[in-house]
């Protein structure tokens, strides 16, 4: 079973909701490890095992406080070659894109945002015009890199 690396969304200690919805999707995936970048990875890590999290990676770093984006993609790109996961999941959020894009830069791995759903061969659903339309898509080279949107799949422990 392949390891679903996840980057945590939080504030604090708080695990964000999209990050336990990102949890019940990588449970049908593989084995879900999340990534915490920043403080309250240890006050976390009982709630995202609720959720199915088999490891949680904590760096706690001031880097993560003063800049958005760059020092989490770092980190994930090193994780992901030590670890060789089968995906890596993002929320959609305006900081998820940007860590997925610049992950992708450093992997020339594939990309799919707004998602709305995935299936266990990571085959995504993705609304386009306005929603008036679903497509399928599968990233084509390396680990995808899947950018789920929040509220589009229900958390479940």
């Amino acid at each position: 079973m392949a390891e679903i690396l996840i980057l945590a969304e939080h504030d604090g200690g708080a695990v964000k909701k999209v990050t336990t919805e990102l949890l019940t999707v990588a449970r049908e995936l593989g084995e879900p490890s999340v990534v915490w970048a920043g403080p309250g990875g240890e006050e976390a890590a009982g709630r995202l095992g609720e959720f199915g999290a088999a490891k949680v990676y904590i760096a706690d770093s001031p880097d993560f406080a003063d800049y958005v984006v760059a020092p989490k993609a770092e980190l994930l790109a090193a994780l992901a070659r030590e670890k060789a996961p089968g995906a890596v999941l993002v929320a959609a959020s305006q900081e998820g894109r940007e860590v997925a894009g610049r992950l992708a830069v450093k992997t020339g791995w594939g990309v799919l945002t707004d998602v709305t759903g995935l299936s266990a061969d990571l085959i995504a659903e993705q609304p386009i015009f306005g929603g008036a339309i679903t497509v399928s898509s599968r990233a084509c080279s390396g680990v995808p890199i899947i950018a789920i949107r929040p509220n589009a799949i229900a958390a479940e422990p």
